[in-house]
């Protein structure tokens, strides 16, 4: 069970933060049911929904070294175009990666929408109104996922990196080295 004050994501809503628990009765015969009263970070309103509910996704957000993995990870998720001619195929097949919820598989849909967008602009084509909207919703829940954890460990990795340019730029010229270019 969650805390009061503790972030989750919450299916397809984004992050939210629970903002109370109470229990629901629904007859004086039974005990109360606990409830969440979620509000959403990035969108406005409240949702009450069952502290056991199974029909909605509910977790922790990520903390910073799963973001870190997940950083770790981009590059070798592979972009896998869907050449679904049928609409309705093509609108299963982006769902259903949607509602995993799983990052891994956000991130995969947005790369093999951005891979079919480019293929597209390289025949001066655009691609249809289905993969923008999945595309724009892949990103958004996967910011939503992650936006304070992965700003955090973007962050610490930049820093890392730039210091250890700093470092190898230094050593160069303290061995009288020429400089070499490093680029991050």
């Amino acid at each position: 069970m969650f805390s009061i004050g503790e972030k989750v994501m919450y299916g397809g809503t984004g992050v939210c933060v629970v903002e109370e628990i109470t229990s629901v009765k629904f007859s004086a015969s039974q005990p109360g049911k606990p409830y969440y009263l979620l509000r959403p970070m990035y969108q406005t309103g409240t949702i009450q929904t069952p502290a056991d509910s199974g029909k909605v996704p509910i977790r922790p957000v990520m903390n910073r070294s799963e973001a870190e993995a997940v950083i770790d990870a981009m590059p070798t998720v592979p972009a896998e175009i869907c050449t679904e001619k049928n609409l309705s195929a093509l609108r299963n097949y982006y769902q259903k990666q949607i509602t995993s919820f799983d990052s891994m598989d956000l991130i995969r849909l947005a790369k093999s929408i951005r891979a079919k967008k480019i293929e597209a602009e390289k025949r001066q084509k655009r691609i249809g109104s289905t993969d923008e909207k999945y595309l724009r919703r892949a990103e958004e829940l996967f910011n939503a996922v992650t936006e304070d954890t992965l700003i955090d460990a973007c962050t610490y990795r930049i820093q890392t990196l730039t210091a250890y340019r700093a470092y190898l730029l230094r050593a160069a010229r303290q061995q009288g080295q020429q400089p070499v270019p490093v680029t991050l």
